[in-house]
């Protein structure tokens, strides 16, 4: 198993496109590690600034972290894993009322469907389902 971790420069690419703002970029990537032109995640990453607390700047930092991993997914399985997760932050933006950044994963869902040709976020991936006895 690796690390998960994207290009530092096509992550910047998409924080710009998600309107990070410049201190919530600066803070996300100083509580990871960056290493090589890449950012990695930590682990046991999160927030603990008493500043930094809009719930709309750390959903839209990690969704554009998984599509950045999504860009970058050099195989099926990895492709899964990132839509598995932009899948979760979409459904914790509509329960937190973030409906900005819900609609936006919606439409880069949309977007992207001829890649990944997974309709709609509330569909799987996964193709073979198991069989109950």
């Amino acid at each position: 198993m690796t690390i998960i971790s994207v290009d530092k420069t096509a992550f910047a690419s998409e924080l710009n496109a998600w309107r990070v703002p410049m201190n919530y970029v600066l803070a996300f990537v100083s509580k990871n590690t960056e290493k090589a032109g890449r950012v990695l995640l930590h682990p046991f990453f999160f927030n603990d600034t008493e500043h930094l607390t809009n719930p709309r700047h750390w959903l839209a930092i990690n969704a554009a972290m998984w599509c950045a991993a999504y860009r970058e997914a050099e195989n099926k399985e990895a492709q899964i894993e990132a839509l598995a997760s932009l899948r979760t932050l979409f459904y914790i933006a509509g329960g937190l009322g973030q409906g900005e950044i819900k609609a936006l994963i919606q439409e880069w869902w949309r977007q992207t469907y001829p890649l990944h040709k997974v309709p709609a976020p509330n569909h799987s991936a996964v193709t073979n389902t198991p069989t109950f006895h």
